[in-house]
């Protein structure tokens, strides 16, 4: 009786011990929606990434501590990240030729909001998406593409961070 009863401590202790430390999740992954709204004439691009990788990600990349929790100039922080690590490519050349809308905390993680006023077709362009791959070496981040029935999806990796859309 004695073990079972210590058996049982323990494990509460675990378990009430865990909640309080932030549990780091086992993968790193970001996706990216990017879907063509007909009535706007415009690409609307949302970015989902993890809260926890994204401030590593930010502060590596600004060299210096950055968290959503008090940085007075996020916009400006995570603006220059994204068009840094997330754009589209015209005759090789790195073109972010998007609207920067903003930024959503959620549970956990962040929204990130764009928008391409445009009605052209994306078909042809490549697409670069390497966020976060410097900081974790096994991120992956998918990209899924919508304009009417046409859809696709891409998944980037560290080797492979450049895809180009063909519907």
């Amino acid at each position: 009786m004695k073990k079972q009863l210590f058996f049982i401590l323990f494990f509460l202790f675990l378990s009430v011990d865990s909640v309080g430390s932030k549990e780091r999740h086992p993968f790193h992954t970001s996706v990216t929606e990017c879907v063509y709204n007909e009535r706007e004439k415009s690409w609307e691009i949302a970015i989902r990434l993890f809260q926890d990788d994204l401030e590593q990600g930010l502060s590596s990349f600004h060299g210096k501590k950055v968290s959503f929790e008090n940085a007075a100039n996020m916009d400006e922080l995570l603006e220059s990240y994204i068009r840094k690590h997330f754009g589209f490519q015209v005759n090789k050349q790195l073109q972010t030729p998007y609207r920067w809308i903003g930024w959503e905390p959620n549970p956990d993680v962040i929204w990130v909001y764009l928008e391409i006023p445009s009605d052209q077709d994306l078909a042809g362009v490549f697409v670069l998406n390497d966020l976060l791959v410097e900081q974790f070496p096994d991120q992956t981040n998918l990209l899924h593409c919508a304009r009417g029935v046409k859809k696709k999806s891409f998944l980037f990796q560290k080797n492979q961070v450049l895809h180009q859309i063909m519907w």
